[in-house]
């Protein structure tokens, strides 16, 4: 479960990143991330702090591998 603390948080369900299935979740706002099922996020210029709990286990798996930001090279 994730609650927006500020900023506006925008969050859809798919597989692949679709500008039209974003649903705003503004400050105070909370969402689950039922398990199995795919989601991406976006972000605007401002800021976000989200709170998220859950019992895990839990784990991170990329639709995209070479999109895992922990495999992506960083620039010199």
């Amino acid at each position: 479960m994730a609650t927006v603390i500020s900023g506006l948080w925008n969050i859809g369900y798919g597989d692949s990143f679709d500008q039209t299935r974003l649903k705003a979740l503004p400050p105070g706002s909370f969402y689950t991330e039922p398990a199995g099922r795919t989601h991406f996020a976006q972000t605007g210029d401002e800021a976000v702090v989200l709170q998220i709990t859950g019992i895990g286990p839990s784990s991170t798996i990329y639709v995209d591998p070479a999109q895992d930001p922990r495999k992506l090279r960083k620039s010199d």
